[in-house]
């Protein structure tokens, strides 16, 4: 017989989902007629086999199936009689699973005495009730306009509290108008259009690639902090966990990393446009400010042009503003980099106004490393943070994602599909075997360009850059409208190059990223002269780039562009060394938006020209003869060109560039050891060991950019270096080792980590954690599920666990002799966390998570840390605790402690808000209360003389 308690389940899912959702669905989407959506609501098979999954019947296994029947029926009749939902009422009912439990309740209590349950039935009907609310709520929440309308009213209910208004005193007169909510559901409908999907390169065989979905396409990307601390973020942190805590963020990337789509994706979560959406991000109003596309910088209510200029005239007067006010606003600044070096003190001391007048918005910014310093906006209260290269397990995602995206592409035959999955696994394999193409696959604009060139020559691929892009022009302007049949062009592969080549360096060369369309109709007009197809209307041949080459676009107020600037500084590199402009390119090499062109420059020129361009580095141009950081910085570059030119001419100069880089060994910052990686495998020899303390974060940094069997083994020699920075560099190389469990075993295990807190992310490396002898402290963040490998580390003393959501069981962690404490945080997944294996340790934080607290019964437990649902209106769902001597309750006040006496072995109490000291009286062994937020300290001085012998501190 099948489970009766999924088949009630699914029978009940099956009756109600309908009428429940399509409610909601007119009542929170203003009626949508979006049947697309709606018959996806309506399908529980794939929630309900989730559900069942989770279920673990225990007790109920004996019950009779006609006692099964009876609680299914009176469970749907109950919710059956709850429905409809009134507009006023829905979207408080779905806030929890514990706020439609209750209304159902309170409009079933005739169903339920008529029905005349057996104790067995009514234990069924409890339980099957909690399942099927969690079930609606949690698929309500998962859906885009639910989510973010929910959490929009509970910011406004949380600001009718009087707690809010404590808090939020003087942001009570910015409540809402329903203008202004009329005018952000305009608004967030408007930026879900504009940034919503992504675009993976090569996927559509054609010139206006579709947008992929962020939820099936989108490889989250990991970062670390920059910078010396002892949180050892270098194994890669989830974005959200970083961005939780840290409201304004620098984010660093190189080319093609993918930071505009990382901004985008953010923009996406805080409306709620992704599985992945999060609290934190829900109910913010994201406004995507690309600095490229602002002839000057823009004032506060100009935030919305870029995304939503069609409805600009229909927002509010200072609708922005007020979003900024009160902390709503999510300012994602995209680009420093690509302002000219002269406006970027001026964006500085724009950010720093737009700070200070908002402190309470949320900021991210992105910029390349080279453009701005690691500090530049420290002083307003930025972290910064590096965007990762993808690590081999995000390679394979990329792989994965854009072959699945290619396979659904419309009108394949089912060979070309098979044909594809085959590609996947072949390019798996020779990213695997080729550590040279897997360096390349590092970004996912690269990521991209390897698996769209990977299927068109039948499986085989360059070996470097250069010809990697070659390769990639090649596939846009020929061969995917030979392969369709299409029409070729009117002007040939070599004029089409030549046009892009001479547009492209006149945007480099008056340092522009874009221009307007009849600004670049007029250089195409020009880039002409000595074409066969010279008499071609200009006006035509740009509109057939922009339609069939797939490296120009046109984007907001008719400006055209190039796709990523790679194209656009390779094809200039091109133009430089044709056009014999090779003085300039020097004279401009100190500039770091020429850093590529001057690379690329070397990889086209002729042997001669290469070796006059390095000596011509390596000399100095008139803006840097003077300047010695500068001079490196044009060494550097040199260095970073060798890896282009396999043939130099004479080859002295190639030596003079070696010797040269020697005198810059050891790197003495990141961007330095970054620079200092790209001249290849040689480096490794010339590299000291760790005997050069203060630079061997860097050392190691080059490492492991350059990678290859013996960079790994020079990694092995500074295991024994005793700083944060260095060991953060190590965990950072354990994301690009081919080996994972190799280097576990082989360095990292030899780490003394101290007590620095280690972060860690992914099954990948957490079922190798347990070879990390001396590694203490740990975060994992994400879904880890089984704890095994956390259980089987030998010194795991902390532990703590973020955003869990399908973890259940903590026995792995019983048998660990080391562990000592404890965290859960927001850890929720179906049902509840059994506390039973870990009530013996010495302290447990428990915050947002779904546990059974009463299997914590008679526990050892010495200090206890909660904020709980179950708490929420007192203690008395906490269990007998005989040995607990510290409580921190993190309750917001007013918070009722009646019940403390339960615990007289109490020696020290954390609370929020100062306590009545008639509450505390009830503890004996008392000796130690901290108050954290006092509302005031007068109040505080008043409690001290009533608790004489206690330690009264804030």
């Amino acid at each position: 017989m099948a489970d009766p308690f999924s088949a009630g389940l699914l029978m009940v899912l099956e009756t109600v989902l309908e009428r429940v959702l399509l409610g909601l669905f007119d009542v929170v989407h203003k009626g949508a007629k979006d049947k697309k959506r709606q018959r996806e609501l309506t399908r529980p098979g794939p929630l309900v086999e989730r559900v069942s999954s989770e279920l673990a019947r225990g007790e109920l296994s004996a019950v009779e199936q006609h006692e099964w029947q009876a609680a299914v029926d009176a469970v749907r009749e109950s919710i059956e009689a709850a429905l409809p939902l009134r507009p006023e009422e829905a979207l408080r009912v779905m806030l929890t699973p514990e706020s439609l439990r209750a209304h159902v309740l309170s409009r079933s209590e005739q169903i339920r005495r008529a029905a005349g349950l057996s104790e067995q039935a009514t234990a069924v009907y409890d339980a099957l009730l909690l399942r099927v609310c969690v079930a609606v709520v949690e698929l309500v929440w998962s859906q885009p306009e639910y989510a973010r309308r929910l959490s929009v009213e509970m910011y406004r209910m949380g600001r009718a509290t009087a707690d809010a208004v404590t808090r939020l005193a003087d942001q009570q007169q910015l409540a809402l108008t329903a203008a202004h909510r009329d005018f952000e559901d305009r608004y967030a409908d408007q930026v879900a259009h504009a940034l919503g999907g992504l675009e993976l390169f090569g996927v559509s065989r054609g010139r206006a690639p579709r947008r992929q979905s962020f939820d099936t396409s989108y490889v989250s990307l990991a970062v670390a902090r920059v910078g010396d601390t002892d949180e050892l973020t270098g194994a890669g942190l989830p974005v959200a966990a970083a961005l939780a805590d840290t409201p304004r963020v620098l984010i660093r990337g190189g080319a093609g990393a993918g930071k505009t789509t990382f901004l985008r994706w953010l923009a996406m979560n805080a409306l709620g446009e992704t599985r992945t959406s999060g609290d934190e991000w829900l109910g913010l109003v994201p406004f995507f400010v690309p600095l490229r596309q602002y002839t000057s910088l823009p004032k506060p209510e100009e935030f919305i042009s870029p995304t939503a200029s069609m409805i600009e005239e229909e927002k509010p007067s200072g609708w922005v503003t007020a979003r900024l006010k009160e902390g709503r606003a999510l300012v994602l600044v995209d680009g420093v980099d690509e302002l000219v070096w002269e406006r970027r003190a001026e964006a500085r001391l724009w950010l720093e106004k737009l700070v200070n007048a908002y402190p309470d918005a949320r900021y991210a910014i992105t910029t390349r490393p080279a453009a701005v310093p690691e500090d530049w906006l420290e002083d307003v209260g930025f972290s910064a943070f590096d965007l990762l290269p993808l690590s081999d397990k995000g390679v394979r995602d990329f792989v994965e994602a854009w072959h699945t995206a290619a396979r659904d592409e419309p009108g394949l035959t089912r060979d070309a599909r098979v044909w594809l999955t085959e590609c996947e696994a072949r390019l798996v394999t020779t990213l695997a075997k080729r550590p040279d193409l897997r360096r390349l696959a590092s970004s996912p604009l690269l990521a991209g360009l390897l698996c769209a060139l990977h299927q068109d020559r039948n499986m085989h691929l360059p070996r470097d850059r250069r010809s990697l892009y070659e390769a990639a022009l090649d596939l846009l302007l020929v061969r995917w409208d030979e392969d369709r049949g299409l029409a070729l062009p009117s002007f040939s592969k070599e004029e089409q190059l030549v046009l892009l080549q001479r547009f492209a360096y006149s945007l480099v060369r008056n340092r522009e990223l874009m221009v307007p369309r009849e600004e670049a109709v007029h250089r195409l007009g020009n880039a002409m002269r000595g074409l066969r197809s010279h008499d071609i209307d200009p006006d035509e041949a740009m509109q057939r780039l922009l339609e069939r080459a797939g490296l120009l676009r046109e984007v907001a107020s008719e400006r055209v562009q190039f796709v990523h600037r790679t194209f656009r500084d390779y094809l200039a590199a091109k133009e430089v060394v044709d056009a014999g402009d090779l003085n300039l390119l020097v004279d401009r090499a100190h500039l770091d938006e020429w850093h590529d062109v001057v690379v690329m420059a070397v990889a086209h020129a002729r042997p001669r020209e290469r070796a006059r361009v390095l000596m011509d580095l390596l000399a100095g141009n008139d803006d840097t003869r003077k300047d010695e950081r500068g001079r490196d910085k044009l060494r550097l570059l040199a260095l970073a060109c060798l890896d282009q030119a396999d043939v130099i001419e004479p080859e002295t100069a190639r030596a003079q560039v070696t010797a040269a880089a020697a005198a810059l060994i050891p790197p003495k910052s990141f961007a330095h050891a970054d620079a200092l990686s790209e001249a290849g495998s040689f480096v490794v020899d010339l590299l000291p060991g760790p005997e050069a303390a203060g630079e061997a974060a860097y050392i190691v940094r080059t490492l492991a950019n350059i990678g290859g069997e013996a960079a790994w083994e020079r990694i092995a020699e500074f295991v024994a270096v005793d700083h944060a920075m260095v060991i953060d560099e190590l965990l950072r190389a354990w994301r690009n080792t081919p080996d994972a469990e190799k280097y576990a075993k082989s360095v990292l295990s030899k780490v003394d980590f101290g007590d620095r807190r280690v972060d860690v992310r992914g099954w990948h490396r957490i079922q190798f954690i347990m070879h990390l002898e001396k590694l203490r402290y740990v975060r994992c963040i994400g879904n880890i599920n089984p704890l095994d490998p956390l259980g089987a580390m030998p010194s795991l003393h902390r532990l703590e666990l973020w955003q869990n959501e399908v973890m259940r069981d903590l026995s792995p962690l019983a048998g660990s002799r080391s562990l000592k404490e404890l965290h859960l945080s927001r850890c929720r997944p179906l049902g509840r966390i059994d506390l039973s294996p870990v009530r013996d340790l010495d302290e447990l934080h428990l915050h947002f998570s779904r546990v059974e607290l009463e299997s914590l019964e008679g526990g050892a437990l010495r200090r206890l840390q909660i904020r709980d649902s179950a708490t929420d209106e007192g203690l008395d769902a906490l269990p007998g605790l005989p040995a607990l001597r510290e409580l921190a309750i993190d309750h917001r006040p007013p918070y009722p402690l009646a019940g403390l006496e339960r615990w007289p072995t109490i020696t020290t109490l954390e609370v929020f808000g100062v306590p009545s000291a008639d509450d505390l009286r009830v503890l004996p062994a008392l000796e130690h209360l901290v108050v954290h937020q006092p509302e005031s300290l007068a109040r505080l001085d008043e409690l001290r003389p009533a608790l004489p012998g206690v330690r009264v501190t804030s």
